[in-house]
Order: C-alpha cells, then sequence, then structure tokens
C-alpha cells in the first residue's frame, strides 16, 4: 500500500470547508480535511475515512479542505485525531500514512 503525507492544524471551533454551520470543528475532533486531488468539490464531506500509521488505526470525518497538503492524497488531521496515531506528532510534524475512504 502506498504511503501519503499526513500533517496537522487546529480548526478552532471553525466551520471548515464543508460549511456546516451545525458543526464547530473542535482541535480535539477526529476530523480530517481531504487534499485537492480528494476533495471533489466537497462530496465527501460527512462521510468517514479510515487512517493507519504503524500500528495505530483510527477514524475520522471528512469536514474540511486542505489545499496546501503535500501531495495529491496528502491529508490534515486535526490535533486530537493526529495525537491518536502519533504520540510524538509535534516534534514530528508529518507522518507517512495509509488511508481509505470508508
Amino acid at each position: 500500500m502506498a504511503c501519503y503525507p499526513a500533517t496537522y492544524y487546529d480548526p478552532d471551533g471553525g466551520f471548515g470547508a464543508c460549511q456546516n454551520p451545525a458543526v464547530h470543528i473542535q482541535n480535539s475532533d477526529m476530523v480530517v480535511a481531504l487534499g485537492t486531488g480528494n476533495w471533489n468539490g466537497g462530496s465527501h464531506c460527512g462521510n468517514t475515512i479510515t487512517v493507519q500509521y504503524q500500528s495505530q488505526s483510527i477514524v475520522v470525518t471528512v469536514r474540511d479542505l486542505c489545499p496546501g497538503c503535500q501531495g495529491a492524497n496528502g491529508i490534515d488531521l486535526t490535533e486530537g485525531a493526529m495525537a491518536a496515531l502519533d504520540s510524538n506528532y509535534i516534534n514530528d510534524g508529518v507522518i507517512n500514512v495509509v488511508w481509505w475512504f470508508n
């Protein structure tokens, strides 16, 4: 399986690119921002993906767009999601993950 770069960000209660006014994305939420290569006009908003890093796997909900993500399949995770995968995420910054749509 191919690995793709994952970074993290702090949405700080924003709506994200999915623009759902009922959802304020918190830094601790299990949320992902898709890169432009997979955004597809926001068609995946509200869907989930599984992200795997080493022996850890998490399920996160698509709520945002990451126009600056690395590569066509790069993703941006909230701090809560990134911390669930990598306890050293602040120092690591970018990790290589496998991910897929559920």
